[in-house]
């Protein structure tokens, strides 16, 4: 069964009364969506464990789980209201395979990380900085083909493109592939 539409459907209701992720992008969600399923192709449906910070309105965090049964899914976000979210449908669409952590990325520890991701969190020069302090094997943050334009040299060396696995609108997406 495909659960991305009941995650979106449970979303939309949530943010009837919590503003999880804003009305006015409900247009974007399925290009968000398509991005997270092409990141879940990156990481690959094998036993890993996929720290995702500031996972706020489960992208890509829920896509991941959905998509990579077999990857161990933690969804790190310190604000409570988006973490009763995430729960919900945790417990909502049975996604046995996510862990959600309501603390602040700096707090995390005591994790065996293989990738760490991030979707407008921090600039993707500072996640990287935070996937080596959680001593993660790799680092892949989804960027706009505008933003490959402004990253630090060592960076733009990392970036890589996956088509869109939906085949709707998009050619392809773009992210930094680090690799430590």
């Amino acid at each position: 069964m495909d659960l991305i539409t009941p995650y979106i459907e449970l979303l939309k209701q949530y943010n009837t009364h919590t503003n999880i992720y804003s009305k006015t992008a409900y247009d974007r969600l399925s290009f968000h969506c398509a991005d997270a399923q092409a990141l879940a192709q990156l990481i690959g449906n094998t036993k890993k464990t996929v720290l995702d910070m500031g996972s706020g309105s489960g992208l890509p965090a829920i896509i991941l789980a959905i998509t990579n049964p077999k990857n161990t899914v933690l969804a790190v976000e310190s604000k409570s209201r988006k973490t009763r979210f995430l729960d919900s449908v945790k417990t909502t669409l049975n996604l046995t395979n996510l862990q959600v952590l309501n603390q602040p990325i700096q707090t995390v520890s005591g994790y065996r990380v293989d990738v760490v991701t991030a979707k407008a969190f921090k600039p993707a020069s500072t996640i990287v900085q935070l996937a080596k302090r959680l001593r993660a094997r790799r680092c892949l943050v989804p960027i706009s083909a505008n933003q490959r334009d402004t990253l630090p040299p060592e960076l733009a060396n990392c970036v890589t493109t996956v088509p869109d696995p939906a085949g709707i609108d998009w050619d392809a997406f773009y992210y930094v592939d680090y690799r430590f």
